[in-house]
This record gives C-alpha cells, sequence and structure tokens, in this order.
C-alpha cells in the first residue's frame, strides 16, 4: 500500500481530487495491513506530514495517521509514546525545525485523543500534554528571545488544538497572546480591514481567558495599552482587532489604568489615541470610537487639555469626513461629539465641519438606522449652535434638515394609521416647524458639561429645584459690586434654566466667576462648590443671604466635664448636615440621620480629651450634639470621602444606601420630630475618590404638591404617588421615577448617593412625643 500510495503522488498527470479519492479508497483497506507493512505506512505518514512539499501532501500524510490510528491501534500508541514526543522535542530545540515538528506533534496528539477508552492510555495522554505544554512554556512562552512570528503561530495553533498544553502562567500566557498580535506583520489584502483572519486564532484564545472572569481582562489590558502607547514601535492592527473583541463594559479599566501613569510619561497617550484615530478613518473597525473617548476623557481627568486640543486640531476634519461611510460613521458621530462639546471650543472647527455636512442628511431617510444617526448629527450641530452662534446660515441648514427629517417619520406614521390627508401634512408640517431641537422633558434645559464641570452641573440642578431658594435669587434684582459677581452670575443661570426655548444653557460665566482652584478643568467636589457657593453669596449681597436662610440651621454643642460637671454649650450655624457613612453592605438613609443628638465620649483612651476652664486641666467629658433650629431645605450630605492611613491615599467608602421618600429628624433634646421629604439627589458614579461624574435625580416642583386629607384620615404624611422624577445629566434630561432611581443605585456599588436635599413637610405631619431632658443622656 506504501507503494502504490508514493506511486499515486508522483503521478504528475493527475489532478489532486484524483489523488485524493483513489488514496482513500486505499486507506479503507489498512486494517487488512499485515504489521510490518502497517509500519511502512506510518513511516510514510510521518514523513509526509513533517516534510510536505505541499498543503496537499500535509493533508495525505495527516489522513494516513488517522487510518492507522483507528485500525492499527496499538501499533500507533507504541511508536507515538510519550518518549517520542520528547525526542522529537530535544531534535526541534537543537535543529530549529519548527515547522516541520509542532505540525506533526499536534496531528499525533489530537489522534491519540480520539482513541484513548482506557484509563491507562488516558494517563499516558495526560504525560504527552504536560510535556507539550512544558516545551510551550520554555520554547515559547518565557523564551529569553521572542520567537519569529510564524513559529508563534505554531504553538498558538497547538494551544488551539490541544487546550491541555496552555501554559499554566495565565499573566505571561496572556502577554505572549497580546505581544503575538501586536507584531503581526503587514501583507497585502484584498480587504481594507488587514487580513482580521489572521488575528482570530490569538484573540480566540484570549476570549476563552476572559470566560474565567474579570480578573483575566484586567491582566489584558495594561498590555493591550502598552503596546498602543509605545512611540518607538509600528503597533500591528492585530492590537486593533483585539480591542474591538474586549467587551465595552470594560472601558472602565481605562480610567484606573490611566490615573496609576507618572505624569512624565501621559504625553505617551497621544501616540495612544493618534493610532487609534487613524485606524478609524482608514479601517473599518466598529466600536472602536468607544475606547478612543474612554482615553480622551481619562486624559481630561488627568488636566492634560493641551493634548486633547491637539488631537482635536489634527484629527476633527479627518473624522468629520468619515460620518459619510456606513460602516465607520456612528463611531465618528461618537469622538467628534465629545471632541466638540468636551475640551475644544472652537466655533471656526464647528462651522467648518457642519456647514457642508448637514445639506447631506437628506440623503440618511433609508432605513430607521440612517434617521436615527442623522438626527444625531444633527442635534450635535442645534447643541454647537445654541453654544457658539449662528453664522454662515448653519443653523437654518440644521434646521431645515430636521424639520424634513421629522416629517418623514411622520408620514409613515400617518400612512401606517390611514390617516394621511393634506390638511394633517400641514398641520405636522407647522408643528414640526416649531419643534425645537433636543427638546426637554417637561419644558426643562439642561447644562452644558465644560470639561469636567459636571460636579457643578449637578449641585445647581438640585439648587435649582429648591423652589423658594430659587425664586429668591431669580427675584433678587439689586446691584451688586463688580468684583462681586456670584449673585449675578447665579441669577443668570436660574433664569436661563427657567427658559424652555433654550432647551440647553452654557453656564460659563458662573463657572469663570469660581475660585480657580475649583474651575481649572479638573474634577472637583460637588459639596464643595456649594459650600464655596453658599460663600460667595452670603459675602456678596444681603438678599442672596436671606435666599439662603431656607438652608439654615443652627445646632448646639454642649460638653460636660465628668470631674466638675461644669456644661460649656456652643451655637453652630450650618447650611447643611454632614453625616458618616458607614462601610458595610448596605445602611438605611433614616439610621444615618438619627445619629442628632449625639454624644461622644472625650477621654484619653480616644485621644482627644477635653481642657475644662474650670479644672484647669485635661479631663474626660461627654459631648452633646443637637440641633436647635431646622431649615426649611434640608440638605444633607454623606461623608463618602476619606483618608485611608494604610495606603496614604484618600478613598470613597462605596456602601449602598436605602433611600426612603421622607424621614425624621429630631428636634434639640427632644422626642419632637419634623418630617422631611425628599426632592433630589446628587450621584457620584465612579469607585474612586479623585475622578469620576456627577448627575443629578430630582422631583419636578409641578407635580410634588401635597394631597389633601381626607376627611377622617389620620395625620401623616400624603403626598401624590404620581409626581415625576427626573434624570438630569449635564445636557441629557430623561424621565425617570424615585422607584427606577432606587432600582438603578441598588444595582451598583460605584453609583452612589452624595447629596440629598429634602423639602420641610407641612407642621401638621411633625409627631410629637414626651420631651426628655438632656441631663438624662
Amino acid at each position: 500500500m506504501e507503494t502504490l500510495i508514493t506511486g499515486v503522488l508522483n503521478q504528475p498527470t493527475l489532478q489532486d481530487n484524483v489523488k485524493s479519492a483513489f488514496i482513500t479508497k486505499l486507506l479503507k483497506g489498512a486494517a487488512t495491513l499485515a504489521h510490518s507493512d502497517a509500519v511502512v505506512l506510518l513511516d510514510l505518514g510521518v514523513d509526509l506530514k513533517s516534510n510536505a512539499q505541499s498543503v496537499f501532501e500535509a493533508q495525505i500524510g495527516d489522513r494516513i495517521l488517522l487510518a492507522l490510528s483507528m485500525a492499527h491501534r496499538d501499533l500507533f500508541w507504541t511508536r507515538f509514546n510519550n518518549d517520542w514526543f520528547k525526542d522529537v522535542i530535544s531534535h526541534t530545540v537543537a535543529d530549529g525545525h519548527y515547522t516541520k515538528s509542532i505540525p506533526l506533534m499536534i496531528s499525533v496528539a489530537r489522534k491519540k485523543e480520539a482513541t484513548a477508552p482506557t484509563e491507562e492510555m488516558k494517563q499516558d495522554l495526560g504525560m504527552d500534554m504536560t510535556t507539550l505544554q512544558s516545551f510551550a512554556e520554555r520554547q515559547c512562552i518565557s523564551a529569553a528571545v521572542s520567537l519569529a512570528y510564524p513559529i508563534q503561530c505554531l504553538f498558538i495553533s497547538m494551544f488551539i488544538a490541544l487546550p491541555d498544553t496552555r501554559p499554566v502562567a495565565k499573566g505571561t500566557y496572556i502577554e505572549f497572546l497580546v505581544d503575538h498580535l501586536a507584531i503581526m506583520p503587514v501583507v497585502s489584502s484584498p480587504t481594507p480591514q488587514g487580513d482580521p483572519q489572521r488575528s482570530k486564532p490569538a484573540i480566540s484564545l484570549l476570549q476563552q481567558c476572559w470566560e474565567n472572569g474579570p480578573d483575566d481582562v484586567y491582566i489584558t489590558m495594561p498590555h493591550l495599552f502598552l503596546k498602543l502607547s509605545d512611540d518607538e514601535f509600528e503597533c500591528s492592527i492585530g492590537i486593533g482587532h483585539l480591542l474591538q473583541a474586549v467587551p465595552a463594559n470594560y472601558t472602565v479599566v481605562v480610567d484606573p489604568f490611566i490615573q496609576n501613569l507618572d505624569s512624565t510619561v501621559l504625553w505617551r497617550l497621544k501616540f495612544t489615541v493618534q493610532r487609534l484615530i487613524n485606524w478609524l478613518v482608514t479601517i473599518d473597525m466598529p466600536g472602536i470610537g468607544i475606547w478612543i473617548v474612554a482615553i480622551m476623557e481619562s486624559l481630561a481627568s488627568r488636566g492634560e487639555f493641551m493634548v486633547l486640543r491637539e488631537l482635536t486640531d489634527e484629527n476633527a476634519y479627518k473624522i468629520a469626513r468619515q460620518l459619510g461611510f456606513r460602516a465607520r460613521r456612528d463611531d465618528a458621530l461618537l469622538v467628534l461629539r465629545f471632541m466638540l462639546l468636551g475640551y475644544h471650543h472652537s466655533p471656526i472647527l464647528f462651522h467648518n465641519i457642519f456647514a457642508g455636512f448637514i445639506p447631506l442628511l437628506v440623503s440618511y431617510r433609508k432605513t430607521p438606522e440612517d434617521i436615527a444617526f442623522a438626527t444625531g448629527v444633527s442635534n450635535l450641530a442645534q447643541i454647537l449652535v445654541f453654544h457658539f452662534g449662528d453664522s454662515g446660515d448653519v443653523g437654518s441648514k440644521v434646521q431645515k434638515a430636521r424639520t424634513f427629517l421629522e416629517l418623514v417619520g411622520k408620514r409613515i406614521e400617518k400612512k401606517s394609521t390611514n390617516k394621511f390627508h393634506g390638511s394633517d401634512l400641514a398641520d405636522t408640517s407647522a408643528g414640526f416647524r416649531r419643534k425645537t431641537a433636543l427638546a426637554q422633558p417637561l419644558g426643562k434645559v439642561g447644562l452644558v458639561n465644560l470639561g469636567n464641570s459636571c460636579f457643578m452641573n449637578s449641585a445647581l440642578r438640585a439648587l435649582f429645584c429648591s423652589t423658594d431658594f430659587k425664586q429668591a435669587i431669580m427675584n433678587d434684582t439689586s446691584k451688586v459690586e463688580v468684583s462681586k459677581v456670584m449673585t449675578t452670575r447665579l441669577r443668570e443661570t436660574f433664569t436661563s434654566l427657567s427658559t424652555p426655548r433654550l432647551s440647553i444653557f452654557t453656564p460659563s460665566a458662573l463657572y469663570k466667576a469660581l475660585p480657580d482652584w475649583l474651575n481649572d478643568g479638573h474634577q472637583q467636589d460637588a459639596a464643595e462648590f456649594t459650600k464655596i457657593l453658599f460663600s460667595q453669596l452670603e459675602d456678596e449681597d444681603p438678599i442672596s443671604k436671606r435666599a439662603l436662610g431656607s438652608f439654615h440651621g443652627t445646632a448646639i454643642n454642649q460638653i460636660k466635664c465628668s470631674n466638675c460637671g461644669t456644661v460649656s454649650s456652643t451655637k453652630e450655624e450650618f447650611y447643611d448636615l454632614a453625616v458618616p457613612v458607614p462601610h458595610s453592605d448596605a445602611v438605611d438613609l433614616q439610621a444615618l440621620v438619627d445619629v442628632f443628638p449625639s454624644v461622644e465620649e472625650l477621654n484619653q483612651e480616644n485621644k482627644n480629651e477635653y481642657f475644662c476652664d474650670q479644672c484647669q486641666s485635661l479631663q474626660a467629658a461627654k459631648r452633646h450634639t443637637m440641633l436647635a433650629s431646622l431649615p426649611s431645605n434640608l440638605i444633607v450630605s454623606l461623608n463618602r470621602f476619606e483618608f485611608d492611613v494604610k495606603s496614604s491615599r484618600r478613598i470613597k467608602i462605596n456602601t449602598p444606601i436605602l433611600l426612603t421618600e421622607s424621614i425624621q429628624i429630631r428636634v434639640q433634646d427632644s422626642h419632637e420630630f419634623q418630617m422631611y421629604d425628599l426632592y433630589a439627589v446628587v450621584i457620584h458614579t465612579g469607585a474612586s475618590a479623585n475622578h469620576g461624574h456627577y448627575y443629578t435625580y430630582a422631583r419636578d416642583s409641578t407635580a410634588a404638591t401635597a394631597l389633601p386629607e381626607k376627611e377622617g384620615q389620620a395625620q401623616g404624611h400624603a403626598l401624590d404617588p404620581t409626581r415625576t422624577w427626573l434624570l438630569y445629566n449635564d445636557t441629557s434630561i430623561t424621565m425617570s421615577s424615585f422607584e427606577a432611581m432606587q432600582q438603578t443605585l441598588s444595582k451598583s456599588r460605584t453609583e452612589t448617593p452624595y447629596m440629598l436635599f429634602f423639602k420641610k413637610s407641612n407642621s401638621v405631619n411633625t409627631v410629637l412625643r414626651a420631651k426628655r431632658s438632656i441631663s438624662n443622656l
């Protein structure tokens, strides 16, 4: 049989398919071969597999090995025992004949896998896999000098065909796969994607690692970004394909990685973003836009605004041109939106980009996806018209495009309901011409993020929902000194937020009026902003100070000396109640505010002894803190940020808070409680104390009225159950509810309530109980 097969292979006049059919027919008789003939045929199969002159010969060799592994299993297992694998590996390392030996060993091992019915055979096969695994770890994964790319491909094919040969050291294995993708050579390809099929094997292995949990993704990402940021290395498109394969929710690892980089190497990230943009504008790589934006957002949080401006200046026009390509347009719009709304305020850039592009939007009407994309582009243009003003008739072009798109959608709806008439069309057309772009729910106005200014926007939104405070500021028409502008700027902001036709407002004047350290482009604290704002209002204008009265409360601190019994008392004014947040799985909101009145032990053990004026020495004492008077608007600030001594850094306490729509606050040293209703919540999202994002949930004031008590109804809290909550996230405003807010916050330990705004209930809801003296506490 060996002679016949060799003769067929050497026939130059026969086609490969004819040779293949004849050899297949011959191999059906392999079971009838004598032992000596089977040995000779086995040698032929090994020679063809390891020394093939063509793919066809390698396939025939593989087919011979397969036939003999089933027809002469004992011979096959005796020939290809563990010593054979070790011998082949030894010669491979000595001679460097990887391309001959690795495919052969893979083929043999696969056939042994398929014919291992006994436990002893399975143990022998396990030894073979261990031998191949050790070979891969020594010669490939941990090699002092990296192997050539084609040889790495052979090892990767072994990891795919024989999963038990994959290295145990997960970190080194993942780094090898990332490095392999980074050196994938550039070859001529009929497709502009750079032959993505060649990167699939390594990416498939990485995806199988990721299935074990997020830790393996976290191991992958730093290696990936280090390759992207190396300006001395021409990173392969394979890394781009890998980035596409990473689940989008793992963009959260970008910011911690960049935050931990030394400031001296941040400039390298410009190369990272530039590479990604180059791929975006030259190759169809859907999904790459979210990674570009994630890196640029993190650069902004590190204050690298010069780098961001340079990237925008160099790339905005190129990215804008990609809006015309279906496969790239969504990523291009995402990146362009960030560049123009985030940290580059250039009216010239905006008008040059959109003046010529907006008219093309009328062609995007073939599918719902086309219309959605065109609407997104026109929305972005509309925002920028508001922000920069109209020039070159861009605004009218935007409005015409929007009218056309919305009219098309309306016609389809009319036809579907069989109500399409000429008069209806006229009414609909006029209605859409009057409709404002980016119309917000209930006529609300969004706030433009000026670059990490969400801390200000979120707090402003909650203050704007404090109705009596808002009205007092807006009604204050008194003139203030030029140097004291906060009152005027806040009045302008509140007035603009009360003008629905604007849809959005840019609070740049108010932002610039803040202290320099608070408006430097870095992320700041929403509660700190509120304190600074109140402090400046208090200093500037008597009427503004009176407006702050709705937030004004007083507390009494009494310290009783344990030695002489002397009690000293001081009164402290506050605009917000700061309460600590414990480290725990979850805590009830009412439990947090029940700390008042509080009792604190001052003694040597706690290292906080009290100096008694009467005793003229340090003494143990008790400090009692009570709330003497409560404001009509109560701000509860949750102390989520603390200094961790062990790590020597500021950390965030991510304990979830179980929110309720009302709370009770104890007044002074009695059992008298005041009821408060929740109307706004400022949320901090992010696991770190040094960066993150702020947004606000707030109850709509038009639906927050209390229901009249029914006859015979017991005194209690009766609010309209249909009242509306809105989610305010900078320029985005969406309908929500208290239940939706609860559900969102319960699912995450990084999206946490930070500032809670309450309105005092009517006095009829006050719960009275028997008073007790402070001396009994």
